[in-house]
């Protein structure tokens, strides 16, 4: 079970670095071929669809890691295919409310009904499309994952750069047209796989179940959309697009983070759910130790070079983005963190307890947003992000370990990590434009990690023969 949790690590995580290599190479071209309006419209875009596809799904969609271990194979294969029409139905009735009341787009912060019915349709295959990814991750299928999420990308992005070159003038609707379409021609595979899996009869049955798992969730998601996408649109009324393009760049630099810990995640939380259910809470401990270590580790590395990947993947227009790139970093890296205890609290079905936190820390950051971002634009945006992260993550923590009495993970290890990524942003701050510097320190922690890592495992390997 260990060297399965490592090997789908390790694929999960070759499999990001894929997919933002991808990104590295695509998000220049974007910048560079849409103009700064057309690009922080199109980031307006994809904020409010994350808003609309918590609607359309009702969360249901994060039913199914918890509905895995209850149900046969079979069972749980059509529960998959059962719950993915419950969306639809809800498009349906979306579609309808727009048709006869246009005036809606405005809410959809769109600019004509197309844009509506289009971003309706994205967010419905959306939610498909993430109850199939789901289904992939808790049935441990990583390669299958990898290969539906390479193609998915590479035919939304051919579409959108060949899209975006054949309407150079329309390029915000040439983006939307082409993310509508890769999402049509996706949704199309995952049709023929489920719809052979449906059971009418027990339709009711898994859609009822699965609204009564997934409702609490829908507030956590909501406000954490809301805490992802408040700032954009708040920097859009008290500032401009170009500054939501900015905001948007920097924002995307900084999740390569988070997409680097959801790749390990999609490993973790399967092999966290099983060990956890076998009492291995001291594997567990050694697990998240080390898994702490390394994620700290790739941060520090990520923040000393993020002056160089700014520039790379926006340009020099957004070079004023620089300086805001360390505190988004900052605030995924207490979503790794958080995530740890998040985890817990759902493998113990405590659902309820989730949106909490996630709401307070929403409230607090368009309070703060509304006092800062006049005043100090993109950097108030991102340091506002930073704190509302912090809170959430000492929310779960005082909950988990203070309320629920659950110590099986290392917590002087996270308050030890929170440390050293605070003395990583103050170095980068200081020699963000001393490259050789920063080129050197991260040389150094690269040998120094490598040879813990040669410690480590000899003191693993050593202990292993000692038990034979």
């Amino acid at each position: 079970m260990k060297d399965n949790f490592i090997k789908s690590s390790a694929i999960y995580f070759i499999g990001t670095l894929l997919l933002r290599g991808i990104s590295f190479f695509t998000l220049p071209i974007y910048t560079r071929l849409m103009l700064p309006e057309d690009y922080g419209l199109y980031s307006l875009f994809t904020a409010s669809l994350s808003i609309v596809t918590i609607f359309i799904g009702l969360q249901i969609q994060g039913t199914v890691n918890l509905s895995y271990n209850s149900r046969s194979e079979e069972e749980f294969e059509s529960y998959v295919a059962n719950i993915s029409i419950f969306p639809f139905i809800i498009l349906l009735l979306c579609l309808g409310a727009l048709v006869i009341i246009p005036s809606l787009i405005n809410v959809l912060q769109v600019p004509s009904l197309m844009y509506g019915v289009m971003m309706l349709v994205q967010a419905f295959i959306g939610v498909v499309v993430s109850i199939y990814t789901s289904e992939l991750i808790i049935k441990k299928q990583p390669k299958k994952h990898l290969c539906f999420s390479l193609l998915f990308t590479l035919l939304t992005v051919l579409l959108s750069v060949s899209f975006v070159l054949m309407m150079r003038n329309q390029s915000y609707f040439a983006m939307v047209m082409a993310s509508t379409l890769a999402n049509t021609i996706v949704f199309s595979y995952i049709f023929i796989k489920y719809v052979k899996r449906v059971n009418v009869k027990s339709l009711k049955q898994d859609w009822l179940h699965g609204l009564k798992l997934s409702l609490p969730l829908i507030f956590h998601v909501l406000s954490h959309q809301v805490l992802n996408v408040a700032d954009r649109f708040m920097l859009a009324y008290f500032k401009t697009d170009i500054d939501v393009a900015i905001y948007s760049v920097i924002y995307s630099v900084g999740a390569i983070v988070q997409m680097i810990w959801t790749s390990i995640n999609n490993a973790w939380v399967p092999w966290y759910f099983d060990h956890l259910r076998e009492k291995c809470y001291d594997l567990i401990k050694v697990y998240a130790k080390q898994y702490i270590i390394f994620f700290s580790v790739g941060t520090t590395l990520f923040l000393l070079a993020s002056p160089e990947i700014t520039l790379v993947l926006g340009g020099k227009q957004y070079e004023s983005g620089i300086y805001s790139v360390p505190l988004i970093v900052l605030a995924y890296f207490f979503v790794f963190l958080y995530g740890f205890y998040v985890n817990y609290e759902f493998a113990k079905e405590k659902t309820t307890i989730i949106p909490i936190a996630t709401l307070l820390a929403a409230i607090v950051n368009i309070v703060l947003n509304i006092y800062i971002i006049p005043k100090y634009g993109i950097i108030g945006a991102s340091f506002t992000t930073a704190v509302s992260y912090f809170l959430m993550l000492m929310f779960h923590y005082i909950v988990v370990v203070k309320g629920m009495k659950h110590r099986d993970f290392p917590d002087y290890y996270m308050w030890i990590s929170i440390f050293a990524i605070f003395i990583s942003m103050l170095v980068t701050y200081l020699a963000i434009h001393h490259f050789i510097i920063r080129c050197i320190l991260c040389i150094s922690i690269i040998i120094v990690y490598s040879l813990y890592l040669y410690y480590f495992v000899m003191k693993r390997n050593q202990l292993k023969l000692m038990k034979k």
